[in-house]
């Protein structure tokens, strides 16, 4: 009995969610400590094309910048998309043409035209373990 348990704690040891990744995302140039930063993550291209979101946060929004820890990742590819949600209604506020009124940002500070980056200009590699990321805000 105890030899089974033994092999079973040692089996806890190596499995996938023992793995798992974090991540400390620190997002800077946030102009106002009104509303929150709401973080989406993604896994995928597809994932990312379909906002298919794989992990959500959220921090309340403080001037300067703000960092908060996602726990729970998979080592692998992942994108984030975020926004600094001012007026707090849970929504990204557009203007014509769907452009953003409030303030937003994309992993590896990944460049706009016409829409989200591509996935290939967003993804980075999170490894085992804890990680660090930063996003500017626009």
């Amino acid at each position: 009995m105890k030899r089974i348990a033994t092999i079973l704690g040692l089996a806890a040891c190596f499995c996938p969610a023992a793995w798992a990744a974090s991540l400390d995302l620190t997002v800077t140039d946030v102009d106002t400590a009104e509303g929150a930063v709401r973080v989406a993550v993604f896994d995928s291209q597809q994932g990312w094309k379909d906002n298919t979101v794989i992990k959500a946060a959220e921090v309340d929004a403080e001037t300067g910048s703000v960092t908060l820890t996602i726990d729970g990742l998979e080592p692998g590819e992942i994108g984030i998309k975020l926004y600094h949600d001012v007026d707090g209604d849970g929504d990204l506020d557009t203007r014509g043409f769907g452009i953003p009124t409030e303030p937003y940002g994309f992993s590896n500070d990944a460049p706009v035209r016409f829409g989200p980056p591509a996935w290939k200009k967003a993804k980075f590699a999170l490894g085992d373990g804890a990680n660090t990321h930063t996003i500017k805000l626009r």
